[in-house]
């Protein structure tokens, strides 16, 4: 409305908040989406280079399937065939392994289930070069084993080789199956077995029947085992390397490394490793296309925990007792004995030399102060972008974030290595030079690296308790009188306080420990603590090296146990009952 010609205030003030409502509408998303194009531009070119070297000023042609053939013929070709068969037989021991432990933590009244599903997160935070060194501390000629008089050369030619590459995969893939199964048992009712056994069906005709509609939950915990033994560096840098036995992601890691780097086969190997991880994805949509699983309902019974006599209960202890002695004791006893033999000499002689070697040098401990640093700024950046990633993910329906979920998505799928080795291409290249961005060989890009990897990450694991909160719970606050910033910590932040904080803690314990990342594009002089136990026990300083990795994972677990004790002690009762998760 005017008067006299002169636009009325209020107009002015409806006009202005209708353009920052239009602005912020498509700010947000095309800002997210430079953002995803940053994180994955450095892969898609390094991902090109395989087929057109002449883009990138890295040979002659334009277009070429020359770097496929030498992947084929070579010995690359020979490690993506391992890390397949590998992988697969590694999903297979983790569905065998993790399935029945599901089982008995979620339907039976095994004594001390709550501890199994706890425990089950150790094993998961735990960087597989970590279990790795402890196995091979142990059984290596010379190793611990040897050392206290156990000569046992067909324990080691086992571990040592192709059967404890499958075997140290099989236990990662463990904690997938097993919280991916849990969930789906969770919902799964008791009428189904119910209905077999008023049919006379035994339990294991019970079992039978209610098998296949799990079948969604074990097709997925085969297709993410899968793909997380396939993209597993950890495993192929120690022992499978160790062992003389070839993986694709270590073979693709010294392809960049040799002199003069080749770039072109490195990026048609990581084409060939992503299409691998494909494989199982499209397996399990093609085995559950056009069937349905929907077994939730208004009338879906409570599940009734199964009752173990003495048998079942010695057997089911015995059983998870064994999963986590292999999984945990016996590479914990690998590196803690192997971190206090003074020498490796021929006798064993304790020592706590090495632990104070590490406290004492300044180069020894200042590479666990520095991959502190990395984790709290990594983890704290990603956990802002990726609320904010998964609100948008949630709240919007708009082309502009459909795409921001197609990219997410694709930068969840890329490999570790894959992600450090187009970082160590796209930011060599002249252009970047020209432009006056020269941050190759620096802390700035690792941090970038990191936060480009955990970001993705971080948005899907929110996006589900994101998704359920209501305008509502702002809302209720700012007709108190909140300001938006005060509305927002008493309406929604007691809501998902708890997710938030395990996506922090998974994200500072993944960068604290992170291997393949830090072993590509750590700046000189500066290598994260990963970096520092590989290089000591390269030099042959086992004994430092493992009390490195000792204390790094005895930090990590202190900072989960701390960060947890903060919470409990300072986060009001509500909070930790909105958040917290309910044990049946």
């Amino acid at each position: 409305m005017t008067i006299s010609g002169v636009v009325s205030p209020t107009v002015t003030r409806r006009k202005l908040r209708d353009s920052l409502a239009i602005l912020n509408r498509f700010s947000k998303p095309t800002a997210w989406i430079l953002v995803a194009i940053v994180i994955l531009l450095p892969c898609l070119c390094f991902l090109v280079l395989a087929v057109s070297p002449r883009l990138f000023d890295q040979g002659p042609q334009w277009f070429t399937l020359s770097a496929f053939q030498s992947v084929a013929n070579g010995a690359m070709g020979a490690g993506l065939l391992n890390s397949i068969w590998v992988a697969s037989a590694a999903a297979g021991f983790g569905l065998l392994v993790g399935f029945p432990l599901a089982w008995l933590a979620r339907r039976t009244d095994l004594r001390g289930h709550r501890w199994v599903t706890g425990s089950m997160w150790l094993v998961f935070l735990l960087p597989s070069w970590l279990p790795s060194l402890g196995w091979e501390r142990l059984v290596e000629p010379d190793g611990v084993m040897y050392r206290m008089g156990l000569h046992l050369p067909f324990v080691t030619s086992a571990i040592m080789g192709p059967f404890g590459v499958v075997l140290l995969l099989g236990l990662r893939c463990v904690p997938f199956t097993f919280l991916t199964t849990t969930a789906a048992l969770s919902g799964l009712g008791q009428e189904f077995e119910d209905a077999a056994r008023v049919h006379g069906a035994g339990r294991m005709e019970a079992f039978r029947l209610v098998a296949p509609i799990l079948a969604p939950a074990i097709w997925s915990a085969l297709a993410i085992g899968f793909a997380e033994s396939v993209s597993d560096f950890g495993v192929a840098s120690t022992l499978a390397y160790t062992s003389h036995f070839p993986l694709a992601t270590f073979s693709l890691y010294q392809a960049i490394g040799n002199f003069p780097p080749e770039f072109s086969v490195a990026a048609a190997a990581a084409w060939l490793l992503i299409a691998s991880v494909v494989i199982p994805l499209v397996l399990q949509a093609k085995a559950l296309r056009g069937r349905s699983y929907a077994v939730l309902s208004g009338r879906t019974r409570p599940v009734t925990r199964r009752s173990l006599g003495r048998r079942g209960q010695l057997f089911g202890i015995s059983f998870v007792g064994l999963f986590y002695f292999v999984a945990l004791g016996i590479p914990a006893i690998g590196a803690v004995s192997g971190s206090l033999l003074g020498d490796y000499g021929a006798n064993f002689q304790i020592s706590f030399a090495n632990y104070r070697a590490v406290f004492a040098n300044s180069q020894l401990f200042a590479p666990l102060e520095r991959s502190i640093i990395y984790a709290l700024i990594t983890a704290t950046i990603t956990l802002v972008g990726g609320f904010i990633a998964a609100r948008m993910l949630a709240k919007s329906k708009t082309k502009a974030t459909r795409f921001l979920d197609l990219l997410l998505l694709g930068a969840v799928a890329l490999p570790g290595i894959v992600f450090a080795a187009g970082y160590i291409f796209a930011y060599n290249l002249p252009i970047f030079s020209k432009l006056g961005i020269d941050i190759y060989g620096t802390t700035t890009l690792l941090l970038i690296a990191y936060i480009a990897t955990s970001l993705p990450t971080n948005a899907r694991i929110l996006v589900g308790s994101v998704a359920q909160l209501q305008a509502s719970l702002h809302d209720a606050a700012r007709a108190h009188g909140a300001g938006a910033l005060r509305s927002w910590f008493q309406g929604v932040l007691p809501t998902i306080s708890r997710p938030l904080l395990m996506a922090w803690l998974l994200t500072f314990c993944g960068i604290f420990l992170e291997l393949p990342i830090s072993q590509l594009l750590y700046a000189p002089g500066s290598p994260p603590v990963a970096i520092t136990v590989q290089s000591n026990l390269g030099n042959y300083h086992f004994g430092v090296g493992m009390a490195q990795a000792v204390v790094a994972v005895v930090i990590a677990f202190c900072v989960v146990g701390l960060v947890f004790g903060v919470y409990r002690l300072l986060a009001p009762a509500g909070w930790r009952r909105i958040g917290g998760a309910t044990h049946g």
